[in-house]
């Protein structure tokens, strides 16, 4: 399924005000649905269209249910219920059947305090089937030692994790977002070491920090999820992955506070498709080697997505003084709606201004750009390459790139220290700043 879009721009200049409208069409169904696009491309059609057309977890026929409320939980969102929930999970998972189900319930809400769902489990694979709600306690019930996450499997193989579009996920992030920095506050949901993972269907509201953290897996699809929070709310990240590899990640839609996803060090072989992309800080891989860390990533795909009104756009971060590699990496089929900085690869990353010149970087090279088209906010360089002087990014591709100011008369521009690539075909703005 490929998701396309048509853009255009309705301008009021006395005073300036713009609307964006998107239709868009997927290909292979008889959807079509125009319409405004405020600060996030999250309609209706968009995620009816996304849902009919994509691989979502299914779990099968011979599955044996473990329903949390056969085991005490009560679900009307003031209880706490996670002893229940345990107790379902380690009945599902001590099951020698394979197929064991713990199943949430429709209609329901069930409050959780921080719980992790520990493997290995003698049944494989094992479905979480999340058909109510669930939601976070207030910041007040939480403790120190509970802080780093709030709802976390570890070790489980051949876990899927299955919604239908329906229960909601709940951080109630609103009272973490003014207290301390994002170290201080919990990532809502954590894999961590779960290979040939499945997770989808999925509404994830409000996280307390990141909303999705993939750490340590090898395989896994993640796919049709709904992830928003406020455009304000800092640190919201919609995944975040890190020492992972083999992953794919599709028709997902994502307005947040931070990155959309955010590719950190140890990751491989990664493909990103259908991705809605806004509010946010767009896709972003890093950043990568700070306080001197060593860090590779290679084999990103990121393809058919768009990004409306998104601080960034598809960016490659990296700090001054680390070391290892970001490299083959693609970026294709792209689709910028107003998005502010659209293009962009930083190894002077540095959020706090305050950062000492050094002489090592992570390497970033062979890079290619192709088929990215659309508008853009920024009124300085819509493509930006500041790489370093002594490890400068290398085979860089630029082909088929078309992004216009929102801005009548205004024109696009492109900014390149010590970037060396080629770039062919049609080039909008020129990059004649990248050196051969």
């Amino acid at each position: 399924m490929h998701l396309l879009c048509d853009w255009s721009l309705s301008l009021n200049c006395t005073p300036f005000t713009w609307q964006v409208y998107c239709t868009c069409h997927v290909i292979g169904s008889s959807l079509t649905e125009p319409g405004p696009m405020g600060s996030s491309i999250l309609t209706e059609g968009n995620r009816s269209g996304l849902r009919r057309n994509h691989h979502t977890p299914t779990t099968h026929s011979k599955t044996t249910h473990d329903d949390v409320t056969n085991f005490g939980a009560v679900g009307d969102g003031n209880t706490d219920n996670s002893k229940a929930f345990l107790a379902a999970w380690e009945a599902a998972c001590k099951k020698k059947t394979n197929n064991a189900k713990v199943t949430v319930p429709s209609g329901k809400t069930f409050l959780l305090s921080p719980i992790q769902f520990e493997g290995p489990c003698k049944s494989n694979p094992i479905t979480f089937e999340i058909l109510g709600n669930i939601v976070a306690p207030p910041r007040s019930a939480w403790t120190k030692k509970s802080a780093d996450e709030w709802l976390s499997f570890h070790r489980v193989d051949r876990l899927i994790v299955a919604g239908n579009g329906q229960g909601v996920i709940d951080g109630r992030g609103e009272s973490w977002w003014t207290h301390g920095d994002g170290k201080s506050r919990p990532t809502a949901l954590r894999f961590s070491h779960c290979n040939e993972l499945q997770v989808g269907g999925l509404k994830h509201r409000n996280s307390q920090k990141n909303h999705v953290s993939i750490n340590g897996c090898n395989g896994a699809t993640i796919s049709n999820l709904d992830i928003r929070a406020p455009a304000k709310s800092p640190n919201t990240d919609g995944i975040d992955i890190s020492a992972s590899t083999n992953l794919r990640i599709q028709n997902c839609l994502m307005a947040t506070g931070d990155d959309c996803i955010a590719i950190n060090g140890g990751t491989s072989n990664v493909d990103i498709s259908n991705i809605a992309c806004g509010p946010g800080h767009g896709i972003s891989i890093g950043s990568l080697g700070k306080d001197g860390k060593h860090d590779e990533v290679e084999g990103i795909s990121i393809t058919n997505s768009i990004f409306t009104r998104t601080d960034n756009g598809v960016r490659i971060k990296t700090w001054q003084g680390g070391s290892g590699f970001a490299r083959n990496i693609s970026f294709s089929k792209i689709t910028f709606v107003a998005a502010n900085n659209p293009v962009i690869i930083d190894q002077y990353y540095c959020p706090h201004k305050k950062c000492a010149d050094k002489t090592s970087a992570v390497e970033v090279s062979h890079v290619r750009y192709s088929e990215l088209h659309g508008t853009s906010i920024c009124k300085n360089a819509t493509i930006n390459f500041s790489c370093s002087q002594t490890v400068p990014c290398t085979d860089i591709v630029m082909d088929d790139v078309d992004i216009e100011s929102v801005y009548p008369n205004d024109s696009t521009t492109a900014h390149c220290i010590n970037a060396h690539g080629t770039a062919s075909r049609a080039l909008h703005p020129a990059v004649d700043c990248l050196k051969n």
